[in-house]
Order: C-alpha cells, then sequence, then structure tokens
C-alpha cells in the first residue's frame, strides 16, 4: 500500500484524514437534511434561505446550505388559485387613515382580510387580523362561507388576544372596502373599543396583509395534508400558532413575531424603529397607479 500512496502523491495519514474528513462531512450534511426536514413538518412552505436565518446551523454557510437544500429536494413548489373575496361598498364613509401616520409598535395598526382556500373539493374563507408592526396574527377565523359573522369571530378573538379595554383611538383597524367590514355588528364593536376605521381607497393599499395571505395558504395550508372540516380548522390554528411563534422575517432582525412583540419590551418607545406605510405618486404619463411602500422602516 506504500507504494500506492506514494504513485498517488498522498500519505497514508493524510488518505486516512481524508477519509474521516469525507465521513465528518456527510454526517454533517444527513443532519442538515434532518433539520430541514423538521422545519418543514411545522413550516411546509418554507423557503431554504429561510430555514437558514431561522437555524443558524453551525459549521455550514448560506449558500452551501442551500445548494444542499435543493440538491436534497426542498425546492418549493408555486401553489397559486385565484377567486373573489372582495365585495366593496360604494359609500365613502372610512377613508384610509393610513397615508400620515407613523407607527413605534404594536396595537396602532391592525390589518384585516379576506381570502380563499379551496380545499376537500369546496371553497372556504380564512379572515385574518395582522398587527402591521410586528407581523403578528392576532386574530383568524375559516368558514364556508363570507358573512360578516365570521370577520366579527376574528375581531374578537384580537380584542381578547390584546386585552385591552379601551384603545382610546390610538389603533387604526385597516381594511378593503369589503361589506363585512362595514357591516353594523363589526363596526360597533370598533366603535365599543374606540378603534379608528380606516379603508382602502385602492386594492393596492392593503397589499401588507395580502403578502400574509399569500403565506397562510401557499405555505402553510396548501402544503399540508387536510382530510376533512374539523382538521381544516386545527390546521389553521397550526399555522398561524407556527408563522407567529417561530417563522423569523428579515424586516424584524429574522425574529419571529411573538419573539419581536417581547424585544420591543425591552426597548423604549423613542428609541423604536419608525414605520411609516403611504402611497407613493407615480407621474401620471407612466399610466400607473400608485404604489404602496409597505414599510419603511427608519
Amino acid at each position: 500500500m506504500n507504494d500506492v500512496f506514494a504513485l498517488c502523491g498522498i500519505s497514508r495519514q493524510g488518505h486516512y484524514q481524508a477519509i474521516k474528513r469525507y465521513i465528518e462531512e456527510a454526517q454533517k450534511a444527513e443532519l442538515y437534511v434532518r433539520m430541514m426536514e423538521q422545519v418543514r413538518e411545522i413550516h411546509p412552505g418554507m423557503g431554504i434561505r429561510t430555514m437558514y436565518e431561522m437555524l443558524k446551523p453551525e459549521g455550514i454557510g448560506r449558500d452551501a446550505f442551500v445548494a444542499l437544500g435543493m440538491q436534497e429536494g426542498f425546492r418549493l413548489k408555486s401553489l397559486e388559485k385565484k377567486t373573489r373575496t372582495t365585495y366593496s361598498i360604494k359609500s365613502n364613509r372610512y377613508s384610509n387613515l393610513l397615508g400620515d401616520e407613523e407607527f413605534t409598535g404594536i396595537n396602532q395598526v391592525w390589518s384585516s382580510d379576506i381570502t380563499f382556500l379551496h380545499c376537500l373539493d369546496q371553497f372556504f374563507y380564512i379572515v385574518l387580523i395582522m398587527d402591521v408592526y410586528s407581523r403578528r396574527i392576532v386574530g383568524h377565523n375559516i368558514a364556508e362561507n363570507m358573512r360578516a359573522e365570521n370577520n366579527l369571530l376574528a375581531l374578537k378573538m384580537a380584542l381578547k388576544l390584546r386585552g385591552v379595554e379601551k384603545y382610546n383611538y390610538t389603533l387604526i383597524h385597516h381594511s378593503d372596502k369589503g361589506t363585512q367590514y362595514a357591516a353594523d355588528d363589526y363596526t360597533a364593536l370598533l366603535d365599543k373599543y374606540e378603534i379608528r376605521i380606516s379603508m382602502c381607497n385602492e386594492v393596492y393599499e392593503n397589499t401588507h396583509i395580502e403578502r400574509l395571505n399569500d403565506t397562510v395558504k401557499n405555505q402553510y395550508l396548501n402544503r399540508m395534508e387536510i382530510n376533512n372540516r374539523r382538521q381544516l380548522e386545527i390546521k389553521l390554528d397550526e399555522a398561524v400558532k407556527a408563522y407567529n411563534g417561530t417563522r423569523p422575517h428579515q424586516s424584524l432582525n429574522n425574529m419571529s413575531p411573538v419573539q419581536y412583540e417581547k424585544h420591543l419590551l425591552d426597548i423604549q418607545k423613542d428609541k423604536r424603529c419608525k414605520m411609516k406605510i403611504y402611497t407613493v405618486n407615480v407621474s401620471q404619463k407612466s399610466g400607473n397607479p400608485g404604489q404602496l411602500n409597505l414599510f419603511d422602516i427608519r
């Protein structure tokens, strides 16, 4: 064997060290793949880069981690279906209040929307309410119809979670002009808690919640095995819990919404990042409507 090593230009020791390194790298790769599998069980639509930011695995860089994930079949397939969920009211009773506001914490602006989910050979409708500053889902509900009572249940969940008796008009509830959000019972409950009501003038003025809709549907529910109505409710609860509790957001310094809200407790209000949500006017010559700058954080 010494003659073989000499012919190859390596020593016996170098040969066995190379074998040892190969075995160690293979073991590490297997560990990283197991970690990816565990994450996908909780976050079935999470991208590989986001996994890396959440796991922060030792001994491997982001690009190598992504390459390994792609090699092992963790590339996500795009899922998208569309149907109409907004039936707008023509009334201008409520205007968009977000343009002149600056936000420095939670319970200053909530945004809500309805999205559909095609499951079990029928359509279901999901109502989500998000605290825009922390990206936390504070209320949710799923039903087989788009009646206002479903939105009301999600709102009651949000109010119970936050546990504030009166907001003294420091909180804005923002939505599209869907009839569910203008229903008497819904607006009466917002008034009772002294919450200001804001509605979009254009559809693109609510895209922050549209992004959340896409995440919950296409990165969670559409990738889960759901066999009956009750299981669908359970899976939605699991998706919300996973999104809020462990899903990192780049804009939140790679913290999850719940982690970020805890982090805010240690930061004085005047030291926090300031968020402004506003509409950017595009030149009329371009023929394009104004675009909403979702999160201007300074």
